[in-house]
């Protein structure tokens, strides 16, 4: 691994991460950082918490600063998902920025409009931004990107997977068309023909990209120990959250759920039995997530509930375990919750939940990362629910059939063994078997 030190850089933001104490470079941006300050267009994929940021930031700092141009309009574009990992990207900008003259604004939903049109108005040198926000300024005209040169999509699978497909072609449209494009994502699977077609269509706009591939996801958490714990009903993953809670008692906890209202129910389960406890959801207002976000970095929360909009590039740092009340809807949705922990080399722990309704589900993410979940169970909390008992009955069933048909067969091959001692029998009995008697000679009607 080299030393950051030693790659293109400038002196200034070589200033800047030293300040940071950020001496040796990840895979990640020992492998990206070099063609991309080179100009070529790239598709990167990898884990979280593998410097995947800097990896787009300091060659977007690097040529700003080695190239001047005081006079032209917005120079990067840097799209993401939510407003969560806008937020953090903004502030890891700011930090790398530090030394330098470069401004960056941002433009997301939750905030008013007439603020964020006076920030396009300062034309800064650098916006970073949600996609449907972004595509409410273009309608009205603000934005001007026909002198920009840059544009990064972070997390372009998951703005896929939000929806933002249209909104991110239209930007793109109204983006220079001899930009560079960068795209950085923790995962770049292609789930459904929707989606492959919408990323062939991203990728039809690279210019001959160069595509890097850091720890795919099968190989992604090698320090991160998952289990499981069978459950069997809604109470009961609740009374196992807070046993599990108890037992580990962690710093820091990210516990997910499906939906926004087991969000707030699970919360409110908590902060009774007077645990730090709060939620978080796509629909609390803005300032309200940045609030609750603060708190838990900071430690006044350390258990947070969230939905799947908190799981991707969020970087907190030492969370010790996940708990996942309801189960991922995807592979690739389970590998960002789990991302949360264990994060930048460090131990950390996960743990699955799992209902009678959600075991198929668990058994495809198990083949999709290619391993088994450890089980486990909590003392006094044992699931009355032990498995699908439908596949010991199918077996079951089927080795009585085989059983079955071994004896039907071993039954055949007496009767054919028995024939020629039927030729001895009296004209009597044969009439009477050629009438169906049942007695197992009615192979002689043949004669």
């Amino acid at each position: 691994m080299s030393l950051l030190k030693d790659l293109p850089l400038h002196k200034q933001l070589l200033k800047a991460l030293e300040k940071l104490s950020f001496n040796e470079a990840t895979t990640v941006q020992e492998k990206a950082i070099p063609p991309a300050l080179a100009g070529k267009d790239l598709m990167v994929s990898a884990q979280t918490g593998s410097g995947k940021t800097a990896a787009f930031i300091l060659p977007i700092l690097e040529r700003m600063l080695a190239q001047e141009v005081p006079n032209s309009g917005t120079r990067a574009l840097i799209l993401l998902p939510t407003r969560e990992l806008a937020l953090q990207t903004k502030k890891h900008f700011e930090q790398l920025a530090t030394f330098t003259y470069i401004k960056c604004g941002l433009i997301i939903g939750g905030e008013a409009f007439k603020h964020q049109v006076a920030t396009l108005r300062k034309n800064p040198e650098v916006l970073i931004a949600t996609p449907g926000r972004l595509v409410e300024h273009i309608e009205r005209g603000t934005p001007d990107f026909s002198d920009l040169e840059i544009l990064v999509l972070d997390e372009a699978d998951r703005m896929l997977d939000m929806g933002f497909a249209i909104d991110m072609h239209t930007i793109g449209e109204s983006c220079n068309k001899q930009r560079q494009n960068l795209l950085f994502s923790a995962t770049l699977s292609q789930k459904g023909k929707g989606q492959h077609k919408e990323l062939g269509r991203i990728k039809a706009t690279f210019k001959d990209p160069e595509f890097i591939e850091v720890d795919s996801h099968r190989q992604q958490h090698r320090q991160i120990t998952q289990q499981l714990i069978l459950a069997d009903d809604k109470k009961h993953k609740e009374a196992l959250v807070s046993a599990l809670l108890e037992e580990e008692q962690p710093g820091k906890v990210f516990i997910f759920c499906k939906t926004r209202q087991q969000c707030e129910q699970l919360s409110n389960v908590l902060r009774y039995k007077k645990l730090k406890a709060n939620c978080i959801h796509g629909e609390i207002p803005q300032s309200e997530r940045k609030q609750i976000m603060n708190q838990f970095r900071q430690g006044t929360v350390n258990i947070l509930v969230a939905t799947d909009l908190a799981a991707r590039g969020l970087d907190i740092h030492d969370v010790d375990l996940v708990i996942n009340f309801s189960i991922a809807q995807s592979g690739d949705d389970h590998v960002h919750r789990v991302g949360r922990t264990g994060r930048a080399g460090k131990e950390g722990k996960a743990v699955t939940l799992i209902d009678s309704n959600e075991w198929n589900q668990m058994s495809s993410i198990e083949r999709y990362l290619k391993m088994r979940f450890e089980h486990r169970t909590l003392k006094g909390l044992k699931a009355k629910y032990t498995g699908p008992k439908v596949v010991k009955k199918s077996g079951k069933a089927a080795g009585s059939k085989k059983k079955k048909n071994n004896q039907s067969t071993a039954k055949t091959k007496k009767t054919k063994h028995i024939q020629p001692k039927a030729k001895k029998t009296r004209t009597s009995n044969i009439n009477k078997t050629q009438t169906g008697s049942g007695d197992g000679f009615d192979v002689l009607r043949k004669k």
